[in-house]
């Protein structure tokens, strides 16, 4: 027979005592105070329908991960680009001359997007603009939202 040491001795029965003391809690557990075994829990999740799918999610994480891999030196947050809008430029109608002739007048004018100057008549239309009068010093116009404004030769603009 083989002769072990003290140690060994002593520390095998003690071992084998701890994994019966185990196995008899993990039998223990489930089972009720009358002996019997536990019924199952009755509340079951179910997933609702706007939750997203967990294959979906993780088919995402995975794709992030392979697109920007964890723990690479070049990862970086992704840029999100953004465009600003330019602001509407408003357009202004500035009055540069009134030519008197025999029969009429003629409103010189100018649009403040445009550099080339304007020759117009009473009814007219310049941009958004329709001429209504024009007097020796000013002229008198109608925006197409109906607003009336008068343009003097002194003040260029309204």
């Amino acid at each position: 027979m083989i002769k072990l040491s003290p140690h060994i001795q002593t520390t095998v029965p003690l071992a084998a005592g701890l994994i019966c003391v185990v196995l008899a809690g993990v039998i223990w557990m489930p089972l009720g105070r009358d002996g019997q075994a536990a019924p199952p829990p009755t509340t079951q999740s179910t997933p609702s329908d706007d939750a997203p799918n967990a294959i979906e999610v993780l088919a995402q994480g995975a794709q992030n991960l392979v697109e920007r891999p964890l723990f690479h030196i070049t990862r970086r947050p992704p840029v999100i680009a953004t465009v600003a809008e330019p602001a509407p430029v408003a357009i202004t109608l500035s009055l540069t001359g009134i030519v008197n002739d025999e029969n009429d007048r003629i409103a010189l004018m100018r649009l403040s997007n445009r550099p080339d100057l304007l020759r117009r008549r009473v009814g007219e239309k310049i941009g958004n603009w329709e001429i209504e009068e024009i007097t020796d010093t000013s002229v008198v116009v109608i925006s197409s939202d109906g607003e009336r404004q008068v343009i003097s030769l002194s003040s260029g603009n309204p």
